[in-house]
This record gives structure tokens, C-alpha cells and sequence, in this order.
């Protein structure tokens, strides 16, 4: 019922299956969104995410219906909208294209250099990702 914007940080959003394993379904970084199902099935969705910050979060958060007023008034806002969905259909094709059809080490590597790209900070002694992973 609420939509979430990160201005700062990393979060990681999960789900837990009725098996009780809990997966990842995606790494946030700045300027992404969640929440967002809501607008566009425009009821409660039935499916329940955890938001669990790796980082030092900052965040806006607004009512749904208040982002659904938004977009009515103002096109420029809705086109925003569209361009985090964008980014976060992108972000999953991104994973689904690194974790099939490779072995393990393979899509290791592949995973540590998404992370780098999207999360990565340079240095001197080279990239750091400064996220606690498991």
C-alpha cells in the first residue's frame, strides 16, 4: 500500500515460500523503487516482500493511492515510474541471464561483476563492494 523510494544505500529484497526458504528477488541500490506492484494491479498484492537495508538507508515513502494522484496530474511523474520498472526488468533479466545455463564459476563471476557495476566503489587498489552477502 505504500510505495518506497531509496534516495541512499542498498537494500535487498527477499521472499520466504511456504517451504520456508528465502530468496533474493533483487538488490537495490539509489534512486530504485519498491512497492510498486500495487499501482499497477490496483488492489493489495497477495505476495510479501522483506526489505532488509545492507547500507545505511535513506528513504521517501508515500501512500499509493498519493503516487496514483501524481501520475494523474502530472505525465512527467509516471514516466519516471516507467523508467525504474525498466531498470528493475532489466536488473532481473540481467540475473536470470547469469544464473542459467552456466557452472557455478561461471556465474559467480558473472554475479561479482553485476555487483561491481551496480554497486561497486573504485579505488586505488581496485573495486570494493561493500555489501554484506551470503
Amino acid at each position: 500500500e505504500r510505495v518506497y523510494l531509496i534516495r541512499r544505500g542498498a537494500v535487498r529484497l527477499s521472499r520466504v515460500y511456504e517451504s520456508g526458504e528465502e530468496i533474493t528477488v533483487a538488490l537495490l541500490r539509489e534512486n530504485s523503487l519498491f512497492g510498486d506492484l500495487s499501482l499497477l494491479t490496483g488492489h493489495r498484492s497477495d505476495r510479501f516482500y522483506h526489505a532488509i537495508a545492507f547500507t545505511r538507508v535513506e528513504m521517501i515513502t508515500a501512500p499509493a493511492n498519493s503516487v496514483l494522484r501524481a501520475i494523474e496530474e502530472d505525465a512527467s511523474v509516471g514516466l519516471l515510474l516507467l523508467q525504474g520498472l525498466s531498470s528493475r526488468i532489466l536488473q532481473t533479466e540481467t540475473m536470470i541471464e547469469t544464473l542459467t545455463h552456466r557452472d557455478m564459476s561461471s556465474r559467480l563471476v558473472s554475479f561479482l561483476m553485476v555487483l561491481c557495476r551496480d554497486f561497486g566503489v573504485a579505488s586505488e587498489k581496485g573495486i570494493t563492494i561493500d555489501l554484506r552477502l551470503s
